[in-house]
């Protein structure tokens, strides 16, 4: 469960700061008891996330244009080091943002003054420059996921391969096309038999129904060579591929979205009828 960041919580890190105990005190025991109105634990998981410098930096400040500015520090160290699930929210806007965050963690984005109204003075280009930092981030983590995600599913196809070729005594080894040209079309090349290849695209879906989505360049490879084509389809922690077939790919099992829209670069593809 991710730490939450509230008042309440930051206030916890600055009185364990400024208590001469704590460093006394490993266990917090004496902190819970002498602090009851304060969540302690929640707060020393504030401290272990930004930083004891960072929360001192905070609590010493008595200017409040600087404590301002620190807490815009406090809130991107947070943000970026913990990725609550709304942070991937953030490349939608300020507003939509607004729509998937608890009032306590609105209170901190307002109380650094992140939810001022822009202009064109230079404290408004700071506060773009915070709101551009946080979604340029979130959309280089976002593109790291789907990697990650997407490699993965292309590691466990080519060992699905093996095994499946070795178990049919083929005497033939998959091929990983797509780590030297990811341009292709497909990903991995195999076999059906001893002499005839196929060409699958290696899918790795997050979703528990299997949506997935195919580039225009892989929907026209499939087009290309139709049942040579397959889709190995991996949902979460399945042990096996869905095996999709050219066949089926176009039939009723599946919706295909943007179908005839010559201009789409994603296409959005449905499981409808699937075992």
């Amino acid at each position: 469960m991710a730490i939450s960041l509230n008042k309440s919580s930051l206030l916890a890190a600055e009185e364990i700061i400024n208590d001469p105990n704590f460093l006394k005190f490993k266990n917090l025991n004496y902190l819970e008891s002498y602090k009851t109105t304060l969540d302690i634990k929640t707060g020393k998981s504030v401290i272990d996330i930004l930083g004891v410098t960072l929360i001192t930096n905070f609590s010493n400040s008595k200017d409040f244009y600087h404590r301002k500015y620190i807490l815009r520090d406090i809130l991107s160290t947070y943000l970026k080091k913990v990725k609550p699930g709304y942070i991937f929210r953030i490349t939608g806007g300020r507003s939509y943002f607004l729509k998937f965050i608890t009032e306590n963690f609105e209170q901190l984005l307002r109380e650094a003054g992140l939810l001022d109204k822009i202009g064109f003075d230079k404290e408004s280009e700071n506060i773009q420059n915070w709101w551009d930092d946080i979604s340029e981030f979130v959309r280089k983590l976002d593109k790291s996921i789907k990697l990650e995600l997407g490699r993965s599913g292309e590691k466990k196809t080519m060992i699905f391969e093996k095994k499946r070729l070795k178990n049919l005594r083929i005497n033939r080894r998959p091929s990983w096309d797509s780590f030297e040209n990811n341009l292709l079309g497909y990903d991995v090349q195999s076999w059906k038999n001893k002499t005839k290849k196929i060409f699958i695209e290696v899918k790795a879906s997050s979703y528990s129904n299997g949506i997935f989505f195919l580039s225009r360049n892989e929907w026209n490879f499939s087009q290309s060579v139709k049942d040579d084509f397959l889709i190995h389809l991996w949902i979460k922690d399945k042990r096996k591929p869905r095996i999709i077939s050219f066949e089926e790919l176009n039939s009723k099992n599946y919706k295909i979205e943007d179908k005839p829209n010559a201009e789409w670069q994603d296409i959005k593809i449905t499981p409808v009828s699937v075992n």
